[in-house]
């Protein structure tokens, strides 16, 4: 057993050995104190208190040895106990039975008495399997609490690990949409296709000094999703509106995960038909610690390809990072999703 895997119990030693040392000769009378000068009592007292020591530390040691040589596995747990406790008793037995007999047979206690001796000897062994019990229950707690923190751990590196995944997923789809806006102007609008660029350089820049964060002020992230609409807006024109209901004091309190509102106007703009005698409109609010965007619902006449990041994406992002759920509603007329907040 290494020494960082070993209990400490130095101060229980310390306080229950020379007690054990002291009680069990007086309780079964096998010394008589009057028989004894005061420096033989002292030096009794000693060699019963180094008999405790030795049941005490051997026992120890051979719980220690039994746990490591024997997997603790539940389906032997009972199996592995009645061996540890089989041993506790044969080696306490014996032992005592053994280093008594030795103070026995030089002591001034009369020899044909062999009755305090076998009482010594139980109350040992009873002593001794109530000690490794409490040790066990101790070993087995803190084997618990150190399972526990490892799958605590374990979660922790596996949320990261997720949420990483889920934050490198956001570029990809984001530059590929981008890359066919900026596609269609180059062959429909060349004079606006450069603004776009410029505009696209800025937005993408806030993702990259934010992708490596879970959380940011949402009047930045207000900010963002104005200079990313007015990405949509060259393309679209008229065929689309936002409406930000959120002032910069009430932005300012709040922190939200970046790029997130962003995936919500991507998908309103990809899911829906407008054009400019029926427009898209989309409305951004705050509500009871929610950021609402919404959106009315004018679905395609086509189905659209989707690469299932969006959504999907989003809520799992939110549950890691807030614990949180998005929430999602859809009552075919007007499509809205509420965004967790979280007060700075």
């Amino acid at each position: 057993m290494k020494k960082e895997e070993m209990l400490n119990d130095r101060a229980i030693k310390l306080f229950g050995v020379p007690l054990l040392g002291f009680i069990i000769p007086n309780i079964t009378g096998l010394i008589t104190n009057s028989r004894y000068s005061v420096p033989e009592v002292i030096g009794c007292y000693a060699y019963f208190i180094l008999v405790a020591f030795v049941i005490w530390e051997g026992n120890v040691r051979l719980m220690y040895f039994i746990r490591k040589k024997f997997k603790w596995r539940y389906d032997k747990y009972y199996k592995i106990i009645f061996i540890l406790f089989s041993a506790n008793v044969v080696f306490s037995g014996c032992m005592s039975l053994l280093l008594l007999t030795i103070w026995k047979y030089f002591s001034r206690e009369e020899i044909a008495n062999w009755q305090p001796v076998f009482n010594s000897v139980f109350i040992i062994i009873v002593s001794a399997m109530f000690i490794t019990s409490i040790y066990e229950n101790i070993f087995l707690n803190e084997e618990r609490v150190i399972n526990l923190s490892r799958v605590e751990q374990l979660n922790i590196a596996k949320a990261q690990a997720e949420l990483e995944a889920l934050k490198n997923q956001i570029d990809p789809h984001f530059i590929f949409n981008s890359l066919n806006t900026l596609s269609y102007l180059i062959v429909k609008d060349p004079s606006n296709a450069r603004l776009f660029n410029d505009t696209l350089a800025k937005v993408y820049r806030y993702i990259l000094s934010n992708k490596e964060k879970d959380l940011v002020m949402l009047k930045e992230e207000i900010e963002f999703i104005s200079n990313y609409f007015y990405l949509v807006k060259i393309r679209f024109s008229d065929a689309v509106h936002m409406m930000i209901e959120i002032n910069d004091l009430a932005a300012e309190d709040f922190l939200i995960p970046p790029i997130s509102m962003q995936a919500l106007v991507e998908n309103a703009i990809k899911h829906n038909d407008f054009n400019d005698k029926v427009p898209l409109g989309i409305n951004v609010s705050i509500s009871s610690n929610y950021v609402v965007i919404k959106n009315a619902i004018n679905p395609k006449n086509y189905t659209v390809p989707t690469s299932g990041i969006g959504l999907t994406n989003l809520d799992n992002r939110y549950k890691l990072i807030t614990k949180r759920n998005i929430i999602i509603e859809n009552n075919f007329k007007m499509f809205s999703v509420k965004l967790p907040i979280l007060k700075f």
